[in-house]
């Protein structure tokens, strides 16, 4: 009882503190913080708790290549729910969104490879879905104080039951399961899957498209944790493995954030520069 309260507790709150982090930085850093592995950290670790971290660390290895039905899911939602773009039709692309998951996922339980060659395969992949979606615009947040959805309390508890949930589910089914089956679940986005549907819900497909765009940047981290938890469980043990593996990943996103800021800056640094050049030379004349 104590460790389903356990889960839950931990879930809740983890969902919660992304939730409010992403709606004050906007779609942009959705996507991003969608990909810190909280929700795969979560998963993994109540695995290895109730069955070992060796059962953790090899279902791990398929978490890595079940991150291609993570992107399944986050490309298939975008393209659904531009043709059934209505808060009525929500459902239309969270079902096919879940079909496209499944779909990628299950195939690949017999996949045998070495954890390095996954792991680039995905960077691979990741970076072949950055630069296709690199022409997805940026999308602006239309207020609208009718709109149920647009409310912080509502929309986070939805994402915080919905996640809650999904890793309840796949932690006890993982007792039925091999590794390699237990670990593939471990990769379903169970926060970024019922945030897809509260942004459709709120402000409909433009905003889901603009948080998809960031999404391959973000699992990048998710890809660093998977990666290390492979290496790092065998030989720390699943307390010190978890904080290690996750303190990797935060470094990561950290210097992804700076590298961003400062990107973002110096195109409005130049123009201020050029301006302040502009100025110097009209006052010489």
């Amino acid at each position: 009882m104590l460790l389903l309260f356990t889960k839950i507790l931990v879930t809740f709150l983890t969902v919660v503190m992304l939730a409010v982090v992403a709606r004050r930085y906007g779609p942009a850093w959705a996507g991003v913080l969608a990909g810190f592995p909280l929700g795969s950290a979560i998963t993994l670790y109540f695995m290895g708790f109730e069955l070992g971290s060796d059962f953790a660390a090899e279902g791990a290895t398929y978490t890595l290549i079940g991150l291609t039905g993570s992107l399944a899911l986050a490309t298939s939602y975008l393209y659904a729910s531009r043709r059934w773009h209505r808060p009525r039709h929500v459902l239309i692309p969270a079902t096919i969104a879940l079909g496209a998951f499944l779909a990628t996922v299950t195939p690949l339980q017999y996949w045998n490879a070495n954890w390095w060659q996954i792991a680039l395969f995905i960077l691979a992949l990741i970076a072949i879905a950055s630069r296709l979606l690199r022409s997805v615009p940026d999308a602006k947040v239309a207020l609208n104080s009718d709109n149920l959805w647009q409310r912080p309390a509502p929309a986070i508890l939805f994402r915080a039951v919905m996640a809650t949930i999904s890793v309840l589910g796949i932690t006890a089914i993982a007792h039925w399961l091999s590794p390699s089956q237990a670990g593939l679940l471990a990769a379903f986005p169970v926060s970024f899957f019922p945030t897809l549907i509260v942004l459709q819900l709120s402000y409909g497909a433009p905003v889901v498209a603009a948080t998809v765009k960031q999404y391959p940047a973000g699992l990048v981290s998710m890809v660093i944790y998977v990666a290390s938890v492979t290496q790092i469980y065998p030989i720390l043990g699943l307390q010190l493995g978890t904080a290690a593996a996750l303190l990797i990943a935060t470094l990561y996103l950290l210097g992804y954030a700076l590298v961003k800021f400062r990107l973002k800056r110096a195109p409005s640094s130049a123009m201020n520069s050029g301006s302040i050049n502009q100025a110097s030379e009209n006052g010489a004349d």
